[in-house]
């Protein structure tokens, strides 16, 4: 494995995680498929910072979802809202040769800003992220508490952007001429249905 499939491999988990964006439905599984589409933007932490060499790593993201555009329409719509998640690893650095090692009981919760002016809210459990060719798969279940969704399976598919350039960065710590990379910022644009 490459530099930049690492790197790429840490972007998409980062991305798959800070991105969960769940489609909004009711409190019961739905019987139609609805499609959601947000922006998200978020702040990313590495605790201890992203070095080469393979770490137990807590990963902290918190973020907005704007521009969403959601198939059910009227009053109970998702129009966009907040997004926080804290990740556990058992390994994670810039190494090509470390596989992301997500620890069970990592969560990520949505709050939603619904187009009548209340909130909703969903919290993801039983997370997983898989990498194929730099793009990240994220699953995961909606817990029964979530007042949407409860109970439903979430898969989102995701392309990212980073306004930190965390495979500039990884090359930089695996040459010894950077540092270790404690904070990011990403941007993703993302589809689910």
């Amino acid at each position: 494995m490459s530099v930049r499939r690492s790197a790429l491999t840490v972007s998409a988990v980062l991305a798959a995680l800070a991105t969960g964006v769940a489609p909004a439905a009711d409190a019961a599984p739905a019987t139609a498929s609805e499609i959601l589409n947000c922006t998200v933007n978020a702040a990313v932490t590495f605790d201890p910072a992203l070095s080469a060499g393979p770490e137990a790593t807590t990963v902290t993201i918190g973020g907005t979802a704007t521009g969403c555009t959601d198939s059910q329409s009227g009053p109970t719509a998702v129009v966009g809202g907040t997004v926080t998640a804290t990740l556990t690893f058992g390994t994670l650095s810039c190494n090509p040769l470390t596989v992301p090692a997500l620890v069970p009981g990592s969560t990520a919760t949505f709050t939603w800003n619904l187009q009548n002016g209340t909130q909703a809210s969903s919290t993801i459990t039983d997370i997983a992220v898989v990498e194929v060719d730099g793009a990240g798969t994220l699953t995961g279940t909606v817990t029964g508490s979530s007042s949407r969704l409860a109970g439903e399976t979430l898969t989102a598919v995701l392309n990212i952007d980073s306004d930190q350039p965390i495979i500039d960065n990884c090359i930089d710590v695996l040459a010894g001429i950077g540092q270790p990379i404690a904070h990011s910022t990403l941007t993703a644009a993302t589809a689910f249905s």
